[in-house]
């Protein structure tokens, strides 16, 4: 198990950060089924988690006696806008295709990301780590494809589907150049980033003047969605940020597989959803290419 070192960064044990990312792959994990208790439109519902994360942040910064600037303003511009702009691409992609469609879809970035390591990090790998990682994502399709509902989608769909794996993996990229290049404050960085993400995710509602949906959001909403906007918005994306700095970014994306393994697992007491013995078996596969790619050694250049 090894981790990428920058200059700027202090020593930190190296077991540490792939902790951190497993804390990560939990709160993560736990995102999808919560967001499914939200009965408010879904563009809705990604507004406010970002109007709840965002002041959060900001407490959290000025608690901790950070500042902000504006050339970090405008040096999270892009992964802020992706962060934001990935949001509306989801919830455009459920409307044309199952949920299974764009899961399968996303899970692929680990893939992506082998491809994009080399030219833009000069990660060098392995090739049991490029095993391991297509052995992660099947397990992964298996784990979602063979849940107990039907697998439907349209071109469009399927676009939507495509446009969200590439504004994440975008927002994901542009994080770990940052974060690897720069000692920035986490708290710091997300909370930038979630100013321009905000932007991003409330544009649309203006645009379309669908400013009265916000009177359909109420009740319990407001519980799942400040659940969603602590943990998965701000502790998880905090967390991330910080790991960002010390675990390649081709690894740390096959780690956070385990989220969907975390999320089926959720959704059988929180919602009632049985596990097939497929999915069963594909979490094992997931989390069995977890660890054998953590045992693998790093060639970072």
């Amino acid at each position: 198990m090894t981790t990428t070192q920058h200059p700027d960064h202090r020593q930190v044990p190296a077991y540490l950060p792939v902790v951190v990312v497993g804390i990560v792959v939990v709160l993560f994990g736990l995102g999808p089924p919560l967001t499914k208790l939200v009965t408010a439109p879904p563009l809705v519902g990604g507004a406010m988690r970002f109007l709840l994360s965002t002041p959060l942040l900001f407490l959290l910064l000025k608690a901790r006696g950070g500042r902000m600037s504006f050339t970090l303003l405008r040096t999270t511009m892009w992964p802020g806008l992706a962060f934001g702009t990935n949001l509306l691409f989801v919830f455009a992609a459920v409307q044309e295709a199952t949920v299974s469609v764009l899961s399968t879809t996303v899970a692929t970035q680990p893939a992506l990301l082998l491809l994009l390591a080399g030219p833009i990090f000069g990660e060098k790998l392995r090739l049991r780590q490029v095993l391991w990682t297509l052995v992660g994502v099947s397990g992964t399709a298996m784990v979602i494809l063979s849940a107990q509902s039907e697998v439907r989608a349209s071109a469009l769909g399927v676009l939507w589907a495509v446009l969200a794996l590439l504004t994440f993996s975008a927002y994901w990229v542009l994080t770990r150049i940052a974060r690897s290049s720069t000692n920035v404050d986490p708290i710091e960085w997300m909370f930038s980033v979630n100013i321009w993400a905000l932007i991003a995710a409330i544009l649309p509602i203006l645009v379309t003047g669908s400013i009265s949906d916000f009177n359909e959001f109420g009740g319990k909403d407001w519980i799942w969605i400040l659940l969603i906007a602590v943990f998965t918005g701000a502790m998880g994306h905090v967390l991330m940020s910080w790991a960002h700095a010390y675990v390649e970014a081709a690894r740390s994306s096959l780690y956070l597989l385990g989220m969907h393994v975390v999320a089926v697992g959720a959704s059988w007491p929180i919602h009632g959803e049985t596990l097939t013995a497929l999915q069963m078996l594909g979490g094992v596969v997931v989390l069995g290419a977890v660890a054998m790619v953590i045992r693998t050694p790093s060639e970072s250049g």
